[in-house]
């Protein structure tokens, strides 16, 4: 059974180094979302409001694991030890 896994990261180079760990690992698939990307900005109300509040926001990186359903807590724990926020 595969379960899929959320994180972020304040750091580029910490989330890909943490992905090459996984992948190792024998994680069954990685995707990232690196942050910045037009569609977090919300068109819908004032757009000079959103640049600011987006702008002042921390930048986060994001990773999303497939993983067997066994290797759930080694991938968890990996995604932990090197600075990942688990969601």
């Amino acid at each position: 059974m595969e379960v899929q896994l959320e994180a972020t990261f304040t750091d580029r180079l910490t989330m890909e180094k943490t992905a090459e760990i996984l992948r190792s690992q024998g994680v069954l698939d990685i995707k990232f979302n690196y942050g910045g990307d037009a569609q977090a900005v919300d068109l819908g109300g004032s757009l000079v409001q959103s640049v600011e509040s987006y702008a002042a926001a921390e930048p986060a990186y994001a990773l999303t694991v497939s993983v067997e359903k066994s290797r759930y807590r080694q991938a968890e724990d990996t995604i932990v030890k090197y600075g990942g926020q688990l969601h």
